[in-house]
C-alpha cells in the first residue's frame, strides 16, 4: 500500500505542477488588459479600409481621430492616443552623477490618458503635467530608480540618444500590472510633439487611439456619428477618387490581446498541453486506485457485512482521495519552487506573476473536478463488490477498463510526441531557413540620432581598415525589423495603387553587402531615383500595363521629395532587386518593399550600420566595438550586434514553445510508464495462476511476454490513430504562423507513433521478464 501511495502522489504531482503553471500561464494571457476600472467600456480604435477590392484593418489612426470621437460622437466620454518617439529606450537624468543609464519605454501621452483608463495616479495632476511641453509623469517603478516617488519631481531627464531633448518630471503613477498592454515607464505630454501632427485627420497613421463610452452605450450604434465626424473632417471624395474607402470601428481593448492570432493559437496549444498532462496524471491515478480493487475486495466485504452501503463506500474513498490529493499538491508546489528557473526560462515570465485572480480560481476549480473524478471513479467500482467478498477470494476477470485508462495515456504521449517533432522542424525551418539575402558574419550598429550619424563617414573609414572587415554600409531599416510603408501612384491618376514596404535610404552597397542581387537596372545612384522588389515591378507593370518591364518608368510615391503632393513625388524605377524575406518567418511584411538613394555626406536619415566581416566572432566583435568607443566616447549603447544571433533571437518566443512541449512529453511518459508499469504487475498478480499453468505446459518466456505485449499493442494502436488527428490539429494551428511552413508529412506520425510503441514495448519487456522467468510452483502455491 505504502508502494501504491507513493506512486500515486508522484504521478499526480508531477501532472498537476505542470498542469497548473500551464493553466495559470493560460488564464494569465486571457485576463490581459481587463484590470482597469470600468474595463468593460474601453474600447481601441481600429481603421478599416478598403483598396483594390481587399478590405483590411489595423490598430493604428491619425492624431486628431481620439480626441475628434470625444468631441463629435455622442456616446463618448472620453478619447486619448498615445505614440511612441524614442527609438532608443535609455534614459539619463541631470547631474546623475555617473554614466549609467535607467530603461524605460517611453510614449506621447494627453491630459484625458488617465480619464480613460482610471489609472492610478500616486503624485502630480496628469490634467497640468500632460499639458504642457516637455513635461512627463513617470511610473513608480522608474521613480524609485531616480531617487524616489517624491524625489523625482522636478528632475529632468533625457533619451541617451537626445541629450539635448530634456523634460521635467510632473508626476507619478503606479506601474501597470504585467498583463497589460500598455506597459509604459514614461508619459511625456502630446503638447511636446508637433501639431501637425497631433492634429492631423487623414495620413501619419501612428497613434495608438483609445476611447471611453459612456455606461450602457453600444459601441455598434456609434457607427453612423463616426461615420458623420469623418465626413465632418475628411476630404471624402478625395480619398474616394485615390480608390480607397476608410472607416473607423471600436473593439473593446480586453479583446485586443486574445484575439491576436497568434496569442490566439499559443493558448489553445498550451491549454491542449495542460489537458493532457492533467488528464494523464489523474488516469495514473484512477488506474491504480482501481488496480487494488482485488486486494481491498475482502475489506469492502467485511464493511458491508456491517452495513456500510454506497454512500459509506463513497466517503471512505473520498477520505483516501482528499489525503492522496493533499500530498500531490504540495509535492507539485515543492516542484514549482524548485522549478521557477526553469518556468521561467520555458515562459519567459516568473510563476508568481502568472497568479492573477483568474489564475487562481482556474487552478483551485482544476483541483476540485481532479478530486471529484479521482473519488467518484473508483467509488462506482468499489460499491459493486459483493459481502461475499469477504468470505472467498474475489477475482476482476475483465482487463478492458484497465487496457482504456492506459489507451487514454497512450493517446496522451502520441499526441505530444509527434507534435514535439513538428514544432521543433517548424523552429528549426524559422531558424535556418532562406531569407533572400546573407546574415552570417554580418554586424550592424543602431545610430538613432543625427549626431551619431553624422560619423558615419567615419565609423565606415575606420572600420574598413581593419583586416577581418570585408565592408561597411548604411541604411534606414534593418531587413529583420520590417518596415512603415507609403503608397504608390501612377502619374496623372489619382487613384491610390498599393501600400508598399518603404526601406527609405540606403548607400550605393547596401543591397551588395547583404547578398541581394539586382535581376534589372542597378542601384539609385541619385535623387528621384528608387530601386524595386521583383514583387514590386511585377505589381506595377499589372496595373500600369507595361509589357517592358518597370525599369525607366515614373511613379509617384508619397512620404519622399517635398512632400507637397497628395499624390506624392515623381521618382524613376533605376532597378529591381531580387525578393527578400522583411521581417521574420513569424512576422513577415509581405508587401512589396523600395530602397531609395542615399549619400553619407549628404543629409541623408541612415541609423543602420551593416558590417560584413570574415569572421563574426567574439575577438571580432570586440575589436569592432573598442573603434566604437572611441568614436563615441560619451555614450554607453552604441553596441555593435551579430545579425544572426538577434535574428534568431526574434524566435525565442517559439523556443520557449518548443521547449514547453519537450517537457510536457517528458513528464506524460514518466506518468505513463508508471502507470504502464503497474498495469504489468497487477496483472501478472491477477493472473499468476495462469502464467504458472502455461509455462507448466510449455510455453516459453516470449510466448507469455507476448501476451502482454499483445493486449497493449492492440490498445496503442487505436490511441495512435486518434492522437494523429490531434496532433495534425495542434501542429496546423503553430504552422499558421509563420510565412515559410514544413509539410505535415504522414511519415512524421508513424514515426512519433513508432517511437512511443517501442519505449512503451520495452518497458512490457523489461517488467515482464520478472513474471516470466518465474517459478510457476512457487506461482501456484499462493494461489
Amino acid at each position: 500500500m505504502k508502494k501504491n501511495l507513493i506512486i500515486k502522489i508522484l504521478s499526480l504531482g508531477i501532472g498537476l505542477a505542470a498542469g497548473i503553471v500551464l493553466v495559470a500561464k493560460v488564464c494569465f494571457e486571457l485576463s490581459f488588459d481587463r484590470n482597469f476600472k470600468d474595463a468593460d467600456r474601453i474600447y481601441k480604435i481600429m481603421t478599416g479600409f478598403t483598396q483594390s477590392g481587399q478590405y483590411d484593418d489595423f490598430g493604428q489612426v491619425s492624431g486628431a481621430i481620439a480626441p475628434g470621437m470625444m468631441r463629435e460622437v455622442p456616446g463618448v466620454e472620453y478619447g486619448t492616443r498615445v505614440t511612441f518617439l524614442f527609438g532608443s529606450d535609455r534614459y539619463r537624468f541631470v547631474d546623475q552623477g555617473d554614466d549609467s543609464f535607467i530603461k524605460g519605454e517611453l510614449v506621447l501621452a494627453d491630459t484625458c490618458f488617465f480619464k480613460v483608463f482610471g489609472h492610478e495616479v500616486i503624485a502630480g495632476d496628469p490634467a497640468k503635467a500632460l499639458a504642457k511641453e516637455m513635461t512627463a509623469m513617470v511610473s513608480r517603478s522608474f521613480a524609485e530608480k531616480i531617487g524616489g516617488i517624491q524625489e523625482c519631481i522636478g528632475k529632468t531627464i533625457y533619451n541617451e540618444e537626445y541629450p539635448d531633448y530634456k523634460f521635467t518630471v510632473e508626476g507619478v503613477f503606479e506601474d501597470f500590472p504585467d498583463n497589460c498592454s500598455l506597459d509604459y515607464d514614461i508619459l511625456l505630454s502630446m503638447e511636446t510633439y508637433s501639431k501637425e501632427s497631433t492634429e492631423n485627420w487623414l495620413g501619419n497613421d501612428r497613434y495608438k487611439g483609445f476611447v471611453k463610452l459612456a455606461e450602457g452605450v453600444d459601441p455598434n450604434t456609434l457607427r453612423p456619428a463616426i461615420r458623420k465626424m469623418q465626413e465632418n473632417n475628411q476630404d471624402m471624395e478625395l480619398i474616394k477618387s485615390a480608390g480607397v474607402e476608410i472607416e473607423y470601428f471600436l473593439k473593446p481593448f480586453a479583446k485586443v490581446h486574445t484575439s491576436d492570432p497568434i496569442i490566439k493559437n499559443t493558448i489553445t496549444i498550451l491549454s491542449i498541453v495542460a489537458v493532457l498532462l492533467l488528464v494523464i496524471s489523474l488516469m495514473n491515478y484512477v488506474l491504480i486506485t482501481i488496480s487494488a480493487v482485488v486486494k481491498r475486495s475482502k475489506e469492502v466485504g467485511v464493511r458491508k457485512c456491517y452495513g456500510a452501503e454506497t454512500p459509506d463506500i463513497y466517503s471512505m474513498l473520498s477520505k483516501e482521495a482528499a489525503r492522496d490529493m493533499g500530498l500531490a499538491v504540495l509535492f507539485a508546489v515543492i516542484l514549482v519552487t524548485c522549478g521557477k528557473g526553469l518556468i521561467m526560462n520555458i515562459l519567459g515570465v516568473e510563476f508568481e506573476t502568472l497568479l492573477v485572480p483568474q489564475s487562481i480560481i482556474a487552478i483551485a476549480v482544476t483541483i476540485v473536478i481532479l478530486y471529484v473524478i479521482s473519488v467518484v471513479a473508483p467509488a462506482r467500482l468499489y460499491s459493486r463488490i459483493p459481502i461475499a467478498a469477504a468470505f472467498r477470494n474475489y477475482t476482476e476477470s475483465s482487463k478492458k477498463w484497465k487496457l482504456g485508462l492506459l489507451g487514454v495515456q497512450f493517446f496522451i504521449n502520441m499526441a505530444l510526441v509527434v507534435m514535439l517533432v513538428f514544432v521543433s522542424m517548424q523552429y528549426r525551418k524559422a531558424l535556418y531557413g532562406e531569407v533572400g539575402y546573407d546574415y552570417e558574419n554580418l554586424l550592424y550598429l543602431s545610430l538613432y540620432n543625427q549626431t551619431a550619424q553624422s560619423s558615419s563617414e567615419r565609423i565606415k573609414n575606420e572600420l574598413e581598415r581593419l583586416p577581418e572587415v570585408e565592408g561597411v554600409e548604411f541604411g534606414y531599416e534593418l531587413p529583420m525589423s520590417g518596415s512603415s510603408g507609403n503608397n504608390v501612384y501612377i502619374p496623372g491618376m489619382t487613384e491610390e495603387l498599393f501600400n508598399f514596404a518603404d526601406q527609405y535610404s540606403s548607400t550605393k552597397g547596401y543591397n551588395s553587402l547583404l547578398g541581394i542581387p539586382y535581376v534589372e537596372g542597378r542601384a539609385p545612384e541619385a535623387e528621384g531615383e528608387v530601386a524595386v522588389d521583383q514583387n514590386f515591378a511585377e505589381k506595377i507593370c499589372q496595373i500600369g500595363n507595361w509589357k517592358d518591364g518597370a525599369v525607366g518608368k515614373t511613379i509617384n510615391l508619397t512620404g519622399h521629395g517635398d512632400g507637397m503632393s497628395m499624390y506624392g513625388d515623381p521618382f524613376v524605377i533605376c532597378g529591381v532587386y531580387k525578393n527578400y524575406l522583411l521581417g521574420t518567418q513569424a512576422g513577415r511584411d509581405y508587401r512589396p518593399s523600395a530602397r531609395f538613394y542615399g549619400d553619407l555626406s549628404g543629409d541623408y536619415w541612415m541609423k543602420e550600420c551593416l558590417i560584413r566581416v570574415n569572421n563574426a566572432d567574439r575577438q571580432t566583435i570586440d575589436k569592432i566595438q573598442k573603434i566604437i568607443d572611441g568614436i563615441f566616447p560619451e555614450s554607453t549603447n552604441k553596441e555593435v550586434r551579430s545579425y544572426a544571433a538577434d535574428l534568431r533571437g526574434s524566435y525565442d518566443d517559439k523556443l520557449k514553445m518548443r521547449n514547453t512541449i519537450i517537457l510536457g512529453c517528458i513528464l506524460s511518459l514518466i506518468v505513463a510508464l508508471i502507470g504502464l508499469i503497474g498495469y504489468i504487475r497487477d496483472e501478472s498478480n491477477r493472473r499468476s495462476k495462469e502464467m504458472a499453468i502455461r509455462k507448466i505446459n510449455g510455453a516459453t518466456t516470449n510466448e507469455i511476454i507476448g501476451l502482454f505485449i499483445k493486449d497493449i499493442s492492440r490498445i496503442a494502436i487505436i490511441s495512435a490513430i486518434l492522437a494523429d488527428v490531434l496532433a495534425w490539429y495542434a501542429s496546423r494551428l503553430w504552422l499558421q504562423q509563420f510565412s515559410e511552413k514544413i509539410s505535415l508529412s504522414p511519415w512524421v506520425f508513424i514515426a512519433g507513433n513508432i517511437v512511443v510503441l517501442l519505449i512503451i514495448t520495452g518497458a512490457v519487456v523489461l517488467n515482464c521478464l520478472r513474471i516470466a522467468k518465474a517459478n510457476p510452483v512457487e506461482s501456484l502455491k499462493n494461489e
